[in-house]
């Protein structure tokens, strides 16, 4: 399928055909536009095709004669090659200088436009930036606009004169010899672990353990998971529900005069044995021995579960000064809080984040109906729309927002974020942080977004950003995506959950990237990315790596997860877990 072809050999094609014509008379001027289409064949394959030799793409304002108040609303027009594509980030533009050309998405085909020069090229896409940036935010693309827009990434996002910058590696030493030497993504084996009846319950995540187990939820059944030594994963035949055990909360005290509703639904669940707990999300804990769960019935209730016995032993109402907390997120107080007896955890909802102890105040973990404690967070009137959270080894919490936005907030205080990066438009639909607490990634439909959290600050000292504020001073950052014609091949499909390599200790570093994509999982190499130049510029104006391995599934990927580092026999290598509605598979 092609899946492992380099972005060189990918991004080169377009010459390569430019070559060939260039060897026979055209009519047209050599020195004009070209434009090429992407055309799939009955095989499956794909070649570029010259559509035009003398392609006049222009951008143009569809309500310029029209009585709209001054509003804008730009398209990417190419009369030669009937497109006509409004501009925004569906477009998954890439400009490339070197190679003086710029491939977008139209028609449901993917174009590329060849310039004859640096100076035209570059032209188009500053033109190609600002339609892009008043599209998306209102606003023209000037210093003003910019500075209201991306507030301390004025000169980093959508920027015209940072060029230098863009190309600049992420990081130019990072201790390591040579990222080449690490095993590359192509060499893992896949084999399969697992597969289910098709009338069974679909998988629907995986809960990865550092540990002896991991456990595949499926519907409300968890089927339990053996970590091999040398990475991957095997079934252990076993299988178990969540349910609360009858009469558990008969001897339960009042929570208080005036019972909440999310209290009364608490007593409910655990008062109601025989049912089952369906969870939405759940979280290990207490040394991966119990479980906190989330259904979707109830934000305002937490299910804590002794896994051994399969039972739910305690349910909880959120609670803040009496009044019901909706939490629709949990995550681990720090990155290797799971495999610790730690009771607190973190809440997340819209325009809220929080932390939680599963003790009472006397510090006693409680077993029967009761009000977690309430330990920190803040809540927000409106306007953060919260979506995602992960936590690094001391505890640094990144969180992602609807609008894309990506705060950085320290492991004391939770009540205002020590950085916040504007985001693209697009909604973070994931996010992951690096063990040290060095890198973010965040995910979106379109694109993962890298972030380096460490910079230099104003008296010359290293810092890093979820514990002062970074503004512009950081590395510019880095969108990973797909090639065009991989796009294509996937049917446009979403990116989900990009993960770095699990780590929960220091002295290791994370080697990789991994997401999944409709029915595809994608697998980049981290170390290379980072120390990696770019010329290839993406939405935003951000450099763009389209570096990876791409493999193919029957089904959709609903999960892509790393085995813990420490089951690999070599530092090198990884071991990645993934999950379709009726398959698991190893690649190690």
């Amino acid at each position: 399928m092609g899946q492992n072809q380099s972005t060189e050999e990918a991004l080169d094609a377009v010459n390569q055909v430019d070559t060939t014509l260039k060897t026979t008379p055209q009519k047209e001027a050599d020195g004009g536009v070209k434009l090429y289409k992407y055309v799939i064949t009955s095989s499956g394959d794909g070649n570029w095709e010259l559509a035009s030799s003398n392609a006049r793409p222009r951008i143009y304002d569809s309500k310029e004669d029209s009585n709209t108040r001054g509003k804008k609303d730009f398209f990417l027009e190419v009369e030669q090659g009937d497109v006509d594509v409004h501009v925004d980030a569906n477009m998954n533009h890439i400009l490339d200088i070197r190679q003086r050309r710029v491939t977008f998405a139209a028609n449901d085909t993917i174009y590329a436009l060849k310039f004859p020069s640096d100076d035209s090229c570059r032209t188009f896409g500053v033109d190609l930036n600002d339609a892009l940036f008043y599209n998306q935010y209102g606003v023209d693309n000037d210093e003003d606009g910019r500075s209201k827009i991306m507030e301390d990434y004025a000169n980093t996002v959508f920027a015209k004169d940072n060029t230098d910058r863009l190309f600049e590696p992420m990081e130019t030493d990072d201790g390591e010899e040579n990222a080449e030497r690490y095993y590359t993504p192509e060499k893992l084996s896949e084999k399969q672990a697992k597969e289910t009846a098709k009338d069974e319950d679909a998988i629907h995540s995986i809960i990865m353990g550092a540990g002896e187990n991991n456990y595949l939820l499926r519907g409300c059944k968890f089927d339990v998971l053996r970590n091999v030594d040398g990475g991957g994963i095997e079934d252990k035949n076993i299988s178990f529900t969540l349910t609360p055990p009858p009469g558990a909360a008969c001897a339960t005290p009042p929570v208080s005069m005036r019972r909440t509703r999310a209290a009364a639904s608490a007593a409910q669940a655990v008062q109601t044995p025989g049912k089952d707990v369906t969870p939405s999300r759940v979280l290990l804990t207490h040394s991966e021995r119990r479980m906190n769960v989330l259904t979707p019935e109830n934000p305002n209730v937490l299910h804590h579960a002794d896994i051994e016995v399969g039972t739910v032993v305690s349910t909880f109402a959120f609670q803040k000064d009496r009044v019901d907390v909706p939490i629709v997120e949990i995550a681990t107080d720090y990155k290797a809080a799971q495999t610790e007896d730690h009771s607190q955890f973190l809440g997340l909802d819209q325009n809220r984040i929080c932390r939680w102890d599963l003790r009472d105040k006397r510090g006693v973990v409680q077993e029967s109906t009761a009000v977690l404690d309430y330990v920190a967070g803040k809540d927000y009137s409106r306007g953060t729309n919260f979506t995602c959270m992960a936590t690094s080894g001391d505890g640094f919490v990144a969180v992602g927002s609807r609008d894309g936005r990506v705060r950085l907030y320290n492991s004391r205080v939770l009540t205002q974020a020590k950085t916040s990066i504007p985001g693209l438009g697009k909604p973070i639909t994931a996010i992951d942080v690096t063990y040290d607490g060095k890198w973010v990634l965040a995910t979106t439909d379109t694109y993962l977004m890298l972030i380096k959290a460490t910079y230099v600050n104003d008296k010359g000292k290293d810092a890093n950003a979820f514990e002062s504020r970074m503004g512009g001073r950081g590395a510019v950052p880095r969108l990973l995506r797909l090639k065009p014609e991989d796009t294509i091949k996937t049917g446009g499909a979403k990116f989900t959950k990009g993960r770095f390599t699990w780590i929960t200790e220091g002295g290791h570093s994370e080697r990789w990237v991994a997401a999944g994509c409709g029915r595809y999982s994608v697998m980049w190499n981290f170390s290379k990315i980072r120390t990696a130049s770019t010329e290839s510029i993406g939405y935003g104006g951000l450099p763009t790596c389209m570096e990876y391995s791409l493999r193919s599934k029957d089904e959709e990927v609903v999960d892509v997860h790393f085995v813990h580092q420490k089951y690999m026999r070599d530092e090198e290598q990884a071991a990645m877990v993934v999950a379709t509605p009726h398959s698991l598979f190893n690649l190690a």
